[in-house]
């Protein structure tokens, strides 16, 4: 969907405790809407299908008392924990030792579908997360499209499959699943799990914009997610528009992983440039931009974990430098793994910061 969506005159649907900042909207060309009734129970619809428990007195607790909720809720919250123990805590204290310095305000996040625990997990200094995949936005949660309870619970477990074994999610797999529901019903599941509290949510059919509550601090903070397709060119690919917001967000940072090696692409050369101006610091694994684009007249790199060849789908994308860089520099280890390569001992994450 086109990103002129966002700077014609459209109707948002509106969830509001607060109302946004407006300030910002108009600065940024986005269109400004009112804030309609509150409708406070997103947070326990988030938590309800995140597997977590609902507040004391909420009308989600007939539905929280069947069985195949309480069955759904402990298989979830056994895979999150696992997930949490094996995959995000280690993430964060490699950031503790591995970023210091590296606090971006907004950070920018290409090719990311749904994905908003490995950008909160990564930068949690971050109060603007900017996402985009051609997944559809589809719709937050609400007590209409939880029913049937049963399939929604189904779905939800389909659609963390990857992420919770592998850590990211599959693109042809979510072309099937997220046409049920959208990428804004995942990531309020993320956000309940992040303990974060959902303020207001504005959506049309190109973009979507959380706004919400950082655990702990209680930072008022911002989730944009737009469908946008980053090819050059041609009706219904790249969009001025997309590349106006995000210059204007002058993001601190980007982050990149499994991105199915797109930006290895000539087809892709519009959004590789982007990145390579705007962001002073971009976080990725092999499957980003290539190391030819990064002249080191310019940029300082770090190296970490191992580089490997990617999976046998993308083995085209090998890059004999990257390997060489590899083998001639002493490398800190990751303990986790990371896009493609899920296993530690064959991942990689590189950090280049301009100079």
């Amino acid at each position: 969907m086109m990103f002129q969506r966002l700077i014609t005159p459209c109707m948002f649907l509106l969830f509001s405790i607060h109302a946004p900042c407006a300030q910002i909207e108009e600065r940024r060309g986005l269109p400004v809407s009112q804030p309609r009734e509150a409708r406070a129970e997103i947070n326990d619809l988030a938590r309800f299908i995140a597997g977590m428990q609902p507040s004391a007195g909420s009308p989600l607790d007939n539905l929280a008392a069947t069985p195949e909720w309480k069955a759904f809720a402990a298989d979830m919250n056994e895979r999150w924990h696992a997930f949490d123990a094996a995959r995000l805590k280690p993430i964060r204290n490699w950031r503790s030792a591995a970023m210091g310095g590296i606090h971006p305000s907004t950070l920018f996040y290409p090719f990311s579908g749904p994905d908003y625990i490995y950008a909160e997990t990564l930068f949690p200094e971050a109060n603007q997360y900017i996402l985009c995949g051609q997944e559809p936005v589809g719709e937050p949660p609400s007590m209409e499209n939880i029913k049937p309870l049963p399939r929604t619970l189904r779905w939800v477990e389909s659609s963390f499959k990857s992420l919770l074994d592998a850590g990211y999610f599959v693109t042809k797999d979510m072309r099937a699943d997220l046409k049920t529901q959208g990428t804004m019903f995942i990531q309020c599941i993320m956000l309940a799990r992040a303990g974060d509290r959902i303020v207001s949510i504005k959506h049309d059919a190109g973009h979507s914009e959380i706004h919400f509550l950082r655990a702990g601090d209680g930072r008022p903070s911002t989730l944009y997610y737009f469908c946008v397709n980053l090819r050059n060119g041609g009706r219904g690919t790249w969009n001025p528009s997309f590349e106006s917001f995000v210059r204007q967000s002058r993001p601190g940072a980007a982050y990149i992983k499994s991105a199915s090696y797109l930006l290895h692409e000539q087809d892709f050369s519009m959004i590789r440039d982007l990145l390579l101006s705007v962001c002073p610091v971009i976080v990725q694994d092999d499957s980003g931009i290539p190391l030819r684009y990064f002249d080191p007249g310019h940029w300082n790199m770090r190296l970490y974990g191992a580089y490997t060849p990617p999976l046998d789908i993308f083995k085209k994308y090998y890059q004999p430098g990257l390997a060489e860089l590899y083998g001639k520099t002493t490398t800190a280890p990751l303990d986790f793994g990371t896009g493609y390569h899920w296993d530690p001992r064959t991942a990689n994450l590189v950090i280049y910061s301009r100079k």
